[in-house]
């Protein structure tokens, strides 16, 4: 037996497509946001201002990555010398985007 479908679905690209921009934007929001928090809740004296001012994000088409490029004199990774001693540069910005995100898509 041979069914015939009839049916249109020229709509369905735009529908996707709709959707990963919808997905994108909750990153860059949620991007956006962490990187506020973490220049708020930093517990560290940062007297140049560049640590706090050296954290970012990039979205990739499924992934939100944090980071801080803020390098010493030295040439090492300087926010990763200071969390390892302890203090909030990124770590507490990156689970509050995580939370944001399970929020807005674990539903």
């Amino acid at each position: 037996m041979d069914l015939k479908c009839d049916a249109d679905f020229s709509d369905v690209d735009s529908y996707f497509s709709d959707g990963e921009w919808e997905v994108e934007k909750a990153m860059i929001d949620a991007g956006d946001n962490a990187v506020r928090y973490a220049e708020e809740h930093g517990d560290y004296q940062d007297h140049t201002l560049t640590l706090r001012t050296s954290n970012k994000f990039d979205v990739e088409k499924d992934r939100l990555i944090l980071y801080n490029d803020a390098a010493s004199p030295e040439g090492y990774q300087y926010a990763s010398n200071v969390e390892s001693k302890g203090y909030d540069v990124l770590s507490g910005a990156a689970l509050e985007a995580e939370k944001e995100l399970k929020e807005k898509f674990e539903r």
